[in-house]
């Protein structure tokens, strides 16, 4: 039941994106795209559609590198100095090679690269994180946050990559200590956090969309 109202968030951001589309900033119109191919492997993981060697977690390796790279690079199109952007591109492009030399050579291509989606989230809460810093040092007197789209997208990144750095980081106990009642309230933060990441990127692009046609 649970997997269904998540699904739901999904599809919901996927409207409001498609909605918005038009009013939408240049370094916002991927999110459709990406939130298509969200839709479709989140659909096809419900009914285990994408199960090889009996697990998903070949998917969900390749998932992390994806959203890793768009989120880096999304983050670095917030920045208006050119230096910090190629800052950025190198910390998302090392994070992504770290991901590949764990998935690779280190716990393998079929198994869940909990060391990848530790440093793929770390890497997003610290460029959140610096985004942040420079724009509640910004000099902008009318910006207002509650309404403005990149901090509200930058916010959901950052609750997302906390609550699925809690779980890889407690994977690991979880499945040796077979400790089934922390599974469920590890599993609980990051889908929580998922819905908070969906409903913001809702809100971001029906603030794009109503900033437009105030015009």
């Amino acid at each position: 039941m649970s997997d269904y109202i998540y699904f739901s968030f999904d599809l919901l951001a996927l409207t409001s994106c498609i909605y918005a589309y038009k009013y939408m900033d240049k370094n916002f119109k991927w999110f459709l795209p990406f939130l298509i191919f969200v839709v479709i492997y989140e659909f096809v993981n419900m009914y285990n559609w994408m199960l090889l060697h009996n697990s998903n977690a070949w998917c969900n390796n390749l998932e992390g590198i994806l959203e890793l790279t768009l989120y880096g690079l999304f983050i670095a199109s917030l920045h208006k100095k050119k230096a910090y952007r190629n800052r950025v591109y190198m910390v998302t492009l090392a994070g992504a090679l770290l991901s590949l030399i764990d998935i690779v050579f280190i716990q393998g291509f079929w198994k869940l690269a909990t060391i990848a989606m530790l440093i793929q989230n770390s890497i997003l809460v610290v460029l959140v994180c610096i985004y942040f810093y420079s724009l509640f040092n910004d000099d902008d007197e009318n910006l207002n946050l509650i309404t403005h789209p990149p901090f509200l997208v930058a916010t959901g990144i950052l609750f997302t990559s906390l609550g699925c750095f809690f779980y890889y980081a407690t994977f690991s106990y979880m499945i040796y200590r077979n400790n089934y009642h922390f599974y469920i309230l590890a599993k609980v933060l990051p889908s929580i956090s998922s819905l908070i990441f969906n409903s913001l990127l809702t809100f971001a692009f029906i603030c794009f969309a109503r900033a437009k046609k105030a015009l």
